[in-house]
């Protein structure tokens, strides 16, 4: 009889660690492999520029973000969204990503020129618009406070520029809505406010008001200043737009940036404690913007308060040298007077840019800028501007290149475009076109035909001087952007025409309608 075996234990264990050293063998390659690839060794980033009221919130938390399995991380800038839209209109960089203060700066983009960006975003953080009180005795709530026949001393910021102004201005129009005349109590309720309001919605702290609109995060920073008079914060009693802050991520973001741009926005969804910063988790059941009743709630501010946004553009070419009989200057000379006197036909807040032209002033291109944009109080206070239209000079010998110029001031107008303000392209010439190498009229009409868009209107002003202006022309330039055009046989009375023409194009209702 055979007995079995035993196996000992030394044996069984030689056995399982020669089993063990095989499977290694074997798959030590793959287990390395995969430890590898859940490594991340190039993390994407994530360039974020928030508006600064958002960004130390995101800034805290993309310092939370790990690169990790995730494979990205996030830089966060904080930038002025009037910023961040003028680099997106004119294509100087583009972030991953985009979180303004609200909503409106999005369409405010698309409308100036940024059709990419996308039209609503998904909301991160919020902030109640309230109005800052200082004697509450005044009202107790808006109605009392702003409503129709309010005596306290109201004021507010540009709504073009800042979206709690807008907030309000939208509330005055609901309250105006229920009135005998709606649109008289309109304007009634937005007269004391417009007369002098801020450029900067931080400057409304610094003035004598009884009450103005901001939001509850800046209204909190600011009672937490030492020294600063403390200021009641009165709800609306009727929903209003908050200040939303709006995340996009923005059409030129790579594939690895839109992935962490997405997992960023979820760790951002995902419950963040934003009370340290002022703000409030996200709403997504937060009053929203009827952008028709914004646009139109914004052509009549820009009626009552005359802000504009203008470019004017100068014939500087030979023929303005000529002599005007009986006044012993020359053309240029009364047309720079006409220019300089033009600045007190608007509002401080309105927005100026002169150009010059004749032909090749700057190499091929037969204009050149004179005066940057800038607000009309801006001008006047640093005596720049005004010194520098005084020292235009006409060439020697230059003609007359409009239609060229014509065309590259109305792009840049359009690709400018304000939402808010009434946007004008002004031109005053004394001659025709007179450059053989420039575009042809018919091709200049057909490309400000391309240019129109009836939501954003921007008319030529055409101005014509002297007894060599072609009148069709001017006409035909100006009737193709719904603008007007006049003209003066004498040069003198460029003075009076340059003024008829400007307080026809910015008259005030109910006189003319707004553009």
């Amino acid at each position: 009889m055979v007995r079995p075996r035993r196996v000992t234990a030394p044996v069984v264990g030689l056995s399982v660690l020669l089993v063990l050293s095989v499977v290694a063998w074997i798959g030590g390659d793959a287990v390395i492999d995969r430890l590898n690839a859940t490594r991340c060794t190039d993390p994407a980033t994530v360039l974020v520029t928030a508006a600064p009221a958002v960004a130390p919130a995101l800034s805290e938390i993309a310092d939370q973000v790990g690169s990790g399995d995730d494979c990205y991380r996030v830089e966060v800038k904080a930038e002025p969204a009037r910023d961040t839209m003028t680099r997106l209109v004119d294509g100087t960089g583009s972030p991953s990503v985009w979180v303004p203060e609200s909503t409106t700066w999005l369409r405010q983009a698309r409308d100036s020129g940024a059709w990419r960006v996308p039209e609503s975003g998904t909301s991160v953080a919020m902030s109640p618009v309230v109005l800052a009180v200082k004697d509450p005795a005044k009202g107790k709530n808006w109605r009392e406070l702003i409503g129709p026949g309010t005596k306290a001393v109201a004021g507010i910021a540009d709504p073009a520029k800042d979206p709690a102004s807008l907030s309000a201005l939208l509330a005055l129009r609901g309250f105006a809505s229920g009135e005998k005349d709606p649109a008289a109590a309109t304007v009634a309720a937005i007269r004391p406010v417009s007369g002098d309001y801020a450029e900067r919605a931080e400057d409304l702290f610094a003035r004598p008001l009884d009450v103005f609109p901001t939001s509850e995060q800046a209204l909190e920073r600011h009672n937490s200043t030492p020294g600063a008079a403390r200021l009641t914060a009165v709800a609306a009693e009727n929903p209003v737009p908050p200040l939303d802050f709006p995340y996009v991520v923005l059409p030129d973001a790579g594939e690895a940036q839109r992935a962490g741009a997405e997992k960023f926005l979820a760790r951002l969804r995902s419950g963040q404690d934003l009370g340290r910063f002022g703000l409030r988790a996200p709403d997504d059941k937060a009053a929203g913007l009827d952008q028709n009743f914004v646009d139109e709630t914004l052509r009549l501010w820009s009626g009552l308060t005359l802000t504009a946004r203008v470019l004017g553009v100068l014939d500087v070419s030979g023929s303005m040298n000529q002599v005007v009989p009986r006044t012993g200057t020359t053309r240029m000379a009364l047309a720079v007077a006409a220019a300089e006197r033009g600045l007190g036909m608007f509002k401080p807040g309105t927005q100026i840019g002169l150009w010059k032209f004749s032909t090749r002033l700057d190499g091929d291109r037969d204009y050149r800028e004179i005066i940057p944009f800038a607000s009309v109080k801006e001008h006047l206070a640093s005596g720049q501007a005004v010194a520098a239209v005084r020292a235009t000079r006409a060439t020697a010998n230059g003609a007359t290149g409009l239609y060229d110029t014509t065309l590259a001031a109305y792009g840049e107008a359009r690709k400018n475009w304000e939402l808010g303000r009434i946007n004008i392209v002004a031109i005053m010439t004394d001659g025709r076109n007179e450059d053989p190498d420039s575009i042809s009229q018919r091709e200049l009409l057909d490309e400000l035909a391309k240019l129109q868009d009836k939501r954003r209107p921007l008319p030529v002003i055409a101005i014509g001087m002297g007894p060599d202006v072609d009148v069709d022309e001017l006409k035909r330039i100006a009737d193709a952007t719904g603008g007007r055009s006049f003209t003066t046989v004498d040069p003198a009375g460029i003075s009076d025409i340059f003024a008829q023409a400007l307080s026809t194009m910015l008259c005030q209702p109910p006189a003319c309608r707004p553009q």
